[in-house]
């Protein structure tokens, strides 16, 4: 679970596959911490006074401004390898994992050039957001083997 000065990393997790709850109200240590036990989550947040009322096991103190160096630090904590990620198999607004598209949906959701071009589609069942293999796959593809480069 991330707080709310932690938006492009809880985005990046998403779509590296993590299910990762973004807490947007501003950080209180009282409410994240019944939210990370009613669900068995861990806290990542940059606010020191969060961590420092949470049990040790509950908080990661994300020591890092650029987002790199943050997701390098969640995967170093969690001992995440490449074969851990699930690469957009989640919606980046929503959480949920991603299901096939019924074609009704994608008339009004995806343009006619992207229907004509692509087969296959998944869409979030709470937003609706329509989801595809383009170009950018790809390169997201790349960005995640960056992560586990040492030395970069």
């Amino acid at each position: 679970m991330a707080e709310s000065t932690l938006g492009k990393l809880a985005k990046w997790l998403r779509l590296a596959g993590f299910d990762t709850l973004y807490d947007t109200p501003p950080p209180d240590w009282r409410r994240l911490r019944a939210l990370a036990e009613a669900d068995n989550r861990v806290v990542l947040s940059r606010t020191h006074q969060v961590i420092g009322r949470l049990k040790a096991e509950q908080g990661l103190l994300i020591r890092y401004d650029a987002p790199i160096d943050q997701i390098r630090q969640v995967i170093s904590y969690f001992h995440i390898g490449p074969g851990d990620l699930e690469p957009l198999s989640r919606c980046a607004r929503c959480n949920r994992r991603l299901q096939p598209a019924d074609e009704a949906h994608l008339q009004n959701a995806v343009p006619d050039f992207i229907r004509q071009h692509h087969v296959r589609f998944n869409m979030c069942a709470q937003c609706h957001r329509v989801y595809w293999r383009g170009t950018h796959r790809s390169r997201m593809a790349s960005l995640f083997e960056h992560w586990f480069e040492v030395g970069a």
